[in-house]
């Protein structure tokens, strides 16, 4: 699982964010306009109820968990991808990113999904652009294997390997676009590639494979180091699972009432309710926070 951030809640956008989640990722969400932020639970229940009648999800939700933030400081603090999907205007996507680079690590991998403007100008006022690059999702995101990569004069090897890997993983295939023009699917196109998948999938049913780690031998003189960070990521994932989403430094303990959610720690419940913010599960209102003492 790896912390992603996607900024921006439109079309595409809320296909991303399904396509992360559906994959395993947590996946925190900023949109400048509370209407649509508020919606995004209700959109990806949508998009969840779709995948069910094709056979593309089995259980009732995805794998991952989405958040949903009205701050961008609470949105990318700690994430280690940043998808970016606003609304097609260089100054708006120079703004954003501007503010972006200035609260995330400097590790953090930074992507605009812009269809035709210059990525270079995107990013030309920011430090660190070597970590800086377009990556483009085809609609409807699901299930098209086919991302699109635009590197920047400035873009490292490391960035684009570091890229590579985390699409390898949830089976998409990066590609450099050859031409002026992005890839835009056709309806059949879109279709061939449902239809691929959906024999994949039939051809992965019954396959039923229940993961094992074993110990490491302390007594040998070798390690597995292979399972020693299979091991050690198991146990990073299952404590971002108790940890706070707001502020990731201590445990969850505060139940947002009235909608029951347990996903902050009380100092950051209460920072919420006092700046009259939503859950960032499902965006309801929070008329007050709960202390929750954990046994």
């Amino acid at each position: 699982m790896v912390r992603v951030a996607v900024i921006g809640c439109g079309v595409l956008g809320i296909k991303i964010i399904g396509a992360l989640a559906y994959n395993g990722h947590e996946v925190r969400v900023y949109d400048n306009d509370a209407s649509v932020l508020n919606k995004v639970y209700l959109r990806l229940s949508e998009d969840r109820r779709i995948l069910r009648e094709d056979g593309f999800l089995l259980g009732n939700d995805f794998v991952g968990e989405v958040f949903c933030f009205s701050s961008l400081e609470d949105t990318v603090r700690g994430v280690q991808f940043v998808f970016e999907s606003v609304s097609e205007d260089l100054q708006v996507k120079k703004s954003i990113f501007k503010k972006i680079i200035s609260i995330c690590s400097e590790d953090t991998i930074l992507s605009t999904g812009t269809m035709r403007l210059p990525v270079n100008e995107i990013f030309e006022d920011l430090k660190n652009r070597e970590r800086c690059l377009g990556i483009r999702f085809l609609y409807p995101v699901y299930f098209i294997p086919e991302v699109e990569l635009l590197t920047t004069k400035y873009t490292s090897v490391s960035t684009l390997e570091k890229v590579r890997k985390f699409l390898e993983r949830m089976g998409r295939v990066a590609f450099f676009r050859s031409g002026p023009e992005p890839i835009v699917l056709s309806e059949e196109q879109r279709e061939s590639r449902k239809n691929a998948f959906i024999r994949q999938m039939n051809e992965q049913k019954g396959i039923g494979r229940r993961l094992t780690l074993p110990v490491p031998d302390l007594q040998s003189n070798s390690i597995d180091m292979d399972t020693l960070k299979d091991t050690t990521t198991e146990a990073m994932n299952s404590r971002k699972e108790k940890e706070c989403v707001v502020c990731m430094d201590t445990d969850r303990d505060c139940v947002l009432h009235p909608c029951h959610h347990l996903c902050t720690c009380i100092n950051c419940g209460k920072l919420l309710l006092k700046r009259q913010d939503a859950c960032p599960i499902c965006r309801r209102p929070i008329s007050n926070v709960f202390r929750v003492f954990h046994p």
